[in-house]
This record gives C-alpha cells, structure tokens and sequence, in this order.
C-alpha cells in the first residue's frame, strides 16, 4: 500500500549563534496557533547536504536531483516528514556563519569557550 503524502508549505528559519557553533537551530511552525518546531542540525552536516546526501538516522540532508533545492528529511520514530528547501539561502546562510566562526575553529568560538569553562568548572566542583 503506498504511503499518502501531503504537501504543505512552511516558513521556517536558521539561527546559529557561537554559543553553539556546531549546529544549526531549524525552527518552523506547522500551524498558526501552535508552538514552533525546533531541530538543532550540525552545520557541518547542513554544508556537506548541499553537494551529496549525508545523515544516518533522524536527519538526512542531500541536493535534490530535480531542482535547485535541498531536501531535508527529520523522523521522529515512525514519523518523517521530506522539506524541500532552496538551496541557495541555505549556502548564503552557511556561509556568514563561516565567516562568525570558520569551519574547524568551532572549539575557540568565544561563547562556546565561555559555556564550556562554566561546565567544567561546575563539574569539577561537584567531585
């Protein structure tokens, strides 16, 4: 039996700050009323989706084969839902956040160091 699908369009939004410099927080509503979805995405991850597929489990990103888009897909359990994203905001969007914190130097991001101290210095006065 083939599987309904239902085409729906929604807007959603990339934020990455350098608290976090290896994701990528994807929010997006799926209904006027109710509270956004959100699904952090490693930037990494979100990059290399846009030249081949990349992902394994809940998260699989890759160039759609028939328009200038990435498809998206996130699963929850038996649930998954395939966005169809353009890909070029997308490049731009990575590419600013390449320029706030380059790729590889995600560790030295100044409110990430900051977070990671308070952690460590948390952790090591409860032993």
């Amino acid at each position: 039996m083939a599987e309904s699908q239902a085409y729906v369009s929604i807007a959603a939004f990339l934020h990455y700050t350098q608290r976090d410099p290896y994701a990528v927080r994807f929010r997006f509503w799926l209904d006027s009323f109710g509270d956004p979805v959100e699904w952090y995405i490693g930037r990494e991850l979100l990059r290399d989706g846009l030249l081949h597929l990349v992902g394994e489990g809940d998260v699989q990103i890759g160039p759609d084969q028939n328009s200038a888009a990435i498809l998206i897909r996130l699963r929850v359990d038996e649930h998954s839902s395939t966005m169809t994203v353009p890909r070029q905001p997308v490049a731009d969007f990575l590419h600013r956040t390449a320029k706030a914190v380059p790729y590889g130097c995600e560790s030295q991001a100044p409110g990430f160091v900051d977070l990671r101290d308070a952690a460590l210095e948390r952790l090591s006065s409860e032993i």
